[in-house]
């Protein structure tokens, strides 16, 4: 299924891609947003359109991911047993117009190239239980989260839905952020809990294994500014020329290998930082 790259998308481009993304998932919120027990309990098929529902009635979940995907199976046309309306049609053609393309046009990110299963960028304790794909998602993220925050002074992050806690535990110990984590799923939190008591364990072996580096991240722990006191949350975007306004512009142009060049080295372990609550 072909979609949307934003590598090599101006800054305007990026901007007018946010913009549009917005608009369409802030008009079908009502139905982005549930869940699919939802659509038992609240009776979410009641709320589409008459239209809509004349319209997929009966459609077999096959069915309708060939009708709506139009990627038919092997030797299967795609077919439609009536005329749907223009409204369906038009959110079916703004999703595909609009989505992020799965399948990269470039090389494997430079992280993985000595090991696939391994990010260089991150070290080996923030790549435990975590899969390849996890890995670069938390550091990117992570990284982005960490610059927001120092442009904005903002000194606490929430991480809703934090899961097994892989992305707060990255912020908080890696990148030295206070986070707190916040997950609804008791089980993903027991696992979170032991996640946490694993990774105390490994630091404090690295500690008695290695007192200077104990030593040096001690004596760093008082480096840096303080953060300006309060929020300090900005009250609007911030525009091309403010500081924050280059977060969408275009990265660097990707080096021969095709990887990612927005950050160098593996992330260490952030003097003073503290666990995720």
């Amino acid at each position: 299924m072909p979609g949307v790259s934003v590598r090599g998308l101006s800054y305007e481009a990026r901007r007018q891609l946010a913009v549009n993304l917005t608009r369409v998932l802030s008009l079908y919120r009502p139905v982005l947003d549930a869940y699919i027990i939802e659509f038992f309990t609240d009776n979410l098929w009641g709320t589409l359109p008459c239209s809509w529902q004349e319209a997929l009635d009966g459609l077999t979940p096959p069915q309708l991911a060939t009708l709506l995907l139009e990627v038919p199976r092997e030797g299967e046309v795609v077919r439609y047993r009536s005329v749907w309306p223009l409204t369906l049609l038009a959110l079916k053609s703004t999703a595909r117009a609009l989505a992020f393309t799965r399948m990269p046009g470039f090389q494997t990110p430079s992280e993985f190239l000595e090991n696939p299963s391994q990010s260089s960028r991150l070290t080996a304790p923030f790549r435990k239980h975590v899969r390849p794909k996890k890995q670069h998602e938390i550091r990117r993220l992570g990284e982005l989260v960490k610059k927001l925050s120092d442009v904005t002074a903002c000194t606490q992050i929430v991480d809703v839905g934090s899961g097994q806690g892989h992305l707060s535990r990255f912020m908080s110990l890696g990148l030295g952020l206070k986070v707190k984590s916040i997950e609804g799923d008791q089980r993903l939190v027991g696992r979170a809990q032991h996640l946490d008591r694993e990774l105390l364990q490994t630091l404090e072996k690295e500690d008695r294994r290695n007192p200077q580096v104990r030593a040096a991240r001690t004596a760093a722990s008082g480096a840096g500014s303080p953060a300006a006191p309060g929020c300090g949350c900005p009250r609007s975007p911030a525009g091309p020329g403010e500081p924050g306004g280059g977060f969408l512009q275009p990265g660097s142009a990707a080096g021969p290998t095709g990887g990612d060049t927005d950050s160098a080295g593996p992330a260490a372990l952030h003097p003073g930082a503290g666990l995720p609550c």
